[in-house]
């Protein structure tokens, strides 16, 4: 009779099962993650969008956008080819027309501040929007963002639109726009590199969370920047100015108050069947208290501006070398006061973020007249912005890099320098 040899069970442990079982979600993530990551791209032809005095509609009515057309086509077909055989995000593609606009109160759009910057109305976009694949919460099943946290914007003739610049519309010197702008980081020839460096709040590491890249039709810089004499100059006429105003604003106010303070009395007498001239007497000497208080408000204004003018005109005694450097901020107080204008000039050189840091460094300029024609006509291309919106997205990392590749800004630059 053959004899049977009884082998030993072996119980494998729970906990070498459960390091098997993370073992193999972690893998089932990561490779997730690398399909994810390669995934070919799907580019999705969307519906072009036309804004006629700052409305959308997708009738171009009576404007002619034959020529702003040529020019999308050409920012379409480079990116589309920039993009061959592109992974890891779903693309959709759409190009924008701004017509025309009618100021007609409230605040101002990109399209009214470029124009009463550089003379110029109309502009056009060519913009792809990419949705990310990706694996959620370790499921092994690919899905799309539902909503795009990237994409890339080719703007003709705006650069207020792409988001390079902070202020729009704010602040004026001696009657010309002047507003914030991300410092240039390089240049290369005719073409312009910015980045907004941002630090991620979980690694604390520095990314580029944008770049803007300025391809221009001269060698004439597109902005100048402005100095501290000029922008001291001009805080003293909005010093002056802010005097009066304020002024006038608050005793409005003070006698608004005082009106309305008897309409309210007028009706508790009528209404309040508790009323007595004692009550009445106690809530008088209240708001008289506060009357008070408000017109020592008022009466400070102007001491307070005039001491402020006076440091400033200080200030306008500093060396040339001082007066005549940049700076990267606008005064941010809502007031005027000798404690305010001083902290402000002296952070100045107190700048929040050093040159030598990765952080984004800003600077105040203005339009330099001498580089846009405000005789040609208005869908002719002379500035070119491309916007990388990356956030922390892989597929974005790859995209600017290939942006970035020498020779690959070329069909764009030729757009604005033909035959070149």
């Amino acid at each position: 009779m053959e004899q049977k040899i009884l082998l030993p069970r072996f119980r494998i442990p729970v906990s070498i099962v459960a390091v098997f079982f993370v073992t193999a979600q972690s893998c089932f993530a990561q490779d997730c993650k690398i399909r994810a990551a390669n995934k070919p791209s799907v580019w999705v032809r969307g519906t072009d969008d036309y804004f006629d005095f700052s409305h959308h509609t997708q009738k171009p009515a009576k404007w002619d956008v034959s020529k702003m057309k040529l020019q999308t086509s050409k920012a379409e077909r480079w990116i589309k080819n920039r993009l061959t055989a592109f992974a890891g995000a779903r693309m959709l593609h759409y190009n924008s027309y701004w017509l025309d606009y009618v100021v007609s109160g409230g605040e101002a759009g990109n399209d009214v501040n470029f124009y009463r910057a550089t003379g110029i109305k109309q502009f056009c976009s060519s913009k792809t929007m990419f949705f990310a694949y990706y694996c959620y919460d370790n499921n092994n099943n690919l899905q799309t963002e539902d909503e795009s946290g990237s994409n890339v914007v080719v703007v003709f003739n705006n650069f207020f639109f792409s988001g390079l610049a902070t202020d729009a519309g704010v602040h004026t010197i001696n009657g010309v726009p002047v507003f914030g702008i991300l410092k240039k980081k390089r240049s290369e020839g005719r073409v312009d590199y910015y980045e907004q460096r941002v630090r991620n709040n979980a690694t604390a590491e520095m990314y580029t969370a944008n770049d803007y890249i300025l391809l221009r039709n001269s060698e004439q810089p597109v902005f100048n920047p402005v100095t501290r004499k000029e922008y001291i100059g001009q805080m003293l006429k909005d010093v002056t100015a802010y005097s009066a105003n304020e002024t006038r604003k608050l005793t409005e106010m003070y006698n608004q108050n005082q009106k309305q303070f008897e309409v309210e009395m007028k009706g508790y007498k009528e209404r309040d069947k508790s009323y007595t001239a004692e009550k009445e007497a106690k809530r008088r000497k209240w708001f008289e208290e506060d009357q008070e208080k408000f017109k020592k408000v008022i009466s400070k204004v102007k001491p307070d501006a005039d001491a402020a003018a006076d440091v400033l005109k200080q200030y306008l005694k500093r060396p040339d070398e001082w007066l005549n450097r940049h700076f990267s901020q606008f005064y941010p107080f809502s007031t005027y006061t000798a404690g305010g204008v001083r902290q402000y000039l002296e952070g100045m050189d107190k700048a929040t973020l050093n040159e030598g840091e990765e952080e984004t460094i800003y600077e105040i300029v203005s339009v330099n007249p001498a580089y846009f024609d405000k005789k040609a006509g208005t869908d002719t291309p002379q500035l070119i912005t491309v916007h990388l919106q990356n956030g922390t997205y892989a597929h974005m990392l790859k995209l600017a890099k290939l942006i970035k590749e020498p020779g690959a800004l070329a069909p764009l630059e030729a757009i604005l320098n033909p035959g070149k």
